[in-house]
């Protein structure tokens, strides 16, 4: 357990997403970000399928149908918050959360490193879209407000 790391005090937990194809996959992640409000940390890294499968035999027992694409991601939630946001939205791949009670996990954390990154996915581009959605509401609302104090004052002047 020494190689698992730790943010501020807890223990990280992973997120396996199987789907078709990479753009399932980087559409779960940003549904992961903007509707279950999960912190994804650092960039998400692509994994085998073949192992992705092989976890998923081990922790559900059996798999339906092998996945295509896979990859793994680290979230700043702990694993119930995160099962419980995930069961909310329907991402268009299958997520499956891994905390440190999984067999697996301290070997996913030592390999997470050396797997190469996810092209494509930037999580920081909904988080700019919404500062910029925010700014442009308040600018509204404060000529809004002038507009209706001008009003207000042309009013008492007749």
């Amino acid at each position: 357990m020494d190689t698992i790391e730790k943010k501020h005090g807890e223990i990280m937990v992973l997120l396996l997403i199987r789907g078709d194809n990479y753009e399932k996959i980087k559409n779960a992640l940003a549904d992961i970000h903007r509707h279950a409000k999960l912190t994804i940390i650092g960039k998400p890294k692509i994994m085998v399928p073949e192992a992705a499968d092989e976890i998923l035999k081990y922790i559900l027992g059996s798999i339906k149908q092998p996945c295509k694409k896979a990859c793994l991601v680290k979230i700043e939630e702990n694993a119930p918050r995160a099962i419980d946001k995930i069961r909310k939205i329907h991402p268009p791949a299958h997520i499956i959360v891994i905390s440190e009670r999984h067999e697996p996990y301290p070997y996913l954390m030592e390999d997470f490193p050396k797997m190469p990154p996810l092209k494509g996915y930037y999580k920081g581009k909904g988080e700019e879209d919404e500062e910029k959605d925010k700014d442009k509401t308040k600018k509204f609302e404060r000529s809004k407000y002038k507009k209706s104090k001008i009003k207000s004052k042309n009013k008492n002047k007749k």
